[in-house]
C-alpha cells in the first residue's frame, strides 16, 4: 500500500452493500498530488489487501454548500456523483461532524445535492432522502456522441447488439431493459461501460420491470465494476422507465438492486428526482503506514 505519514482514522459505511471508507482526518491524502491520492485510494479499497470498498471519501470546505464531498473510486477515478455514497457521506457529516438542521446541502462535481436525513431510535442517521437533480436525456449532457434522441439507441458490440437509453443523473448512464441477471451484467458490462457512444464512459444498468411494478436492476458501475447498488443508476432506471412509458411521474418507484431496494420519485417533466435509501456504519479502524 502507498504510504502516508502517521496513522489514519477511518469509518466504513455502506448503502445497500455499496461500501465506502470515510477518512476522518484527510490531510495526509489531500496534500498529495492527484495521482498519489488515486493510488492511495485504490490501495485502501483493495479487497483482501486493504480495507475493501468501492470508494474513499472525505469532507472538505465548500463555498457553495454546507460541505463538499470528495470521492475517489476504487480504480482511482473521480465520479461526478454517487447516490449511495452521498447517503453515507450525509450520515457521517450529521453523526460525526454534528451538522444540525432538517437538511444538508452537499457539493459534488455533479452539482449541489440536498440531503434530508431521518434519524433512527438511537438518534443517528438511518435513512437519507437525496435530491438527485433533473435527469437529462440530451445527448450532449449525457454525454453521448451523435445526434437525435438518447432513447432506444442501437448499441452495437462485436458479438451482439443492445437497445439502450442514455440518461444523465449526475453521472452518464446506459439503461438496458429486458434482462437484469447478474451474469448478464458480468458478461457485457465491461464492454458496454467503455462503448464509444458514451465518450466519458457509462454506468450500465440491466433492468427488468416486474409484474408488481418493481424494477429489478443490476449495475456495472464505471470505475467500480459490478456493485451491490448504485443510487444514480437506480435514478436513471426510474427516469428511463418513465421516458419509455413503463412507469409514472410523481409515483414512488421501487428499484430493487442486488443489495436491496431504493425508492425513486421523479417529478413531472423530469423537473427533479428524489432517492430514498439507508446508510449504515460498518466499523471503525486505524490504518497504519507500517508494512
Amino acid at each position: 500500500m502507498p504510504t502516508f505519514q502517521g496513522v489514519m482514522q477511518v469509518i466504513k459505511y455502506h448503502g445497500l452493500g455499496n461500501d465506502f471508507v470515510v477518512l476522518l482526518a484527510p490531510q495526509a491524502i489531500e496534500a498529495k498530488p492527484l495521482t498519489q491520492r488515486s493510488e492511495l485510494a485504490t490501495a485502501i479499497c483493495a479487497r483482501g489487501f486493504g480495507v475493501g470498498a468501492d470508494g474513499v471519501m472525505w469532507a472538505a470546505a465548500s463555498d457553495v454548500a454546507d460541505v463538499k464531498m470528495e470521492l475517489i473510486n476504487s480504480d482511482g477515478s473521480i465520479p461526478e456523483m454517487c447516490g449511495n455514497g452521498i447517503r453515507c457521506f450525509a450520515k457521517y457529516v450529521v453523526d460525526e461532524l454534528g451538522h444540525a438542521g432538517p437538511f444538508l446541502d452537499v457539493e459534488t462535481p455533479g452539482g449541489v445535492r440536498r440531503c434530508v436525513p431521518t434519524l433512527g431510535p438511537n438518534g443517528r442517521v438511518q435513512t437519507v432522502r437525496v435530491n438527485m437533480g433533473a435527469p437529462s436525456f440530451e445527448r450532449a449532457i449525457v454525454p453521448m456522441t451523435g445526434d437525435g434522441s438518447a432513447v432506444d439507441v442501437d448499441v452495437p458490440l462485436a458479438e451482439r447488439r443492445f437497445v439502450a437509453t442514455g440518461v444523465n443523473t449526475g453521472n452518464p448512464h446506459m439503461v438496458i431493459f429486458g434482462d437484469s441477471r447478474v451474469q448478464t451484467a458480468k458478461r457485457w458490462g465491461p464492454e458496454l461501460t467503455v462503448h464509444p457512444l458514451w465518450p466519458s464512459g457509462a454506468n450500465v444498468e440491466f433492468a427488468e420491470v416486474m409484474p408488481n411494478g418493481e424494477i429489478h436492476t443490476t449495475v456495472w458501475e464505471r470505475g467500480c465494476g459490478l456493485t451491490q447498488a448504485c443510487g444514480t443508476g437506480a435514478t436513471a432506471v426510474a427516469a428511463a422507465a418513465i421516458k419509455r412509458g413503463l412507469a409514472a411521474f410523481e409515483t414512488p418507484i421501487t428499484v430493487r438492486l442486488p443489495g436491496g431496494p431504493l425508492t425513486i420519485t421523479v417529478e413531472t417533466d423530469f423537473a427533479e428526482a428524489w432517492m430514498d435509501g439507508p446508510a449504515t456504519e460498518v466499523f471503525r479502524a486505524t490504518l497504519s503506514d507500517q508494512p
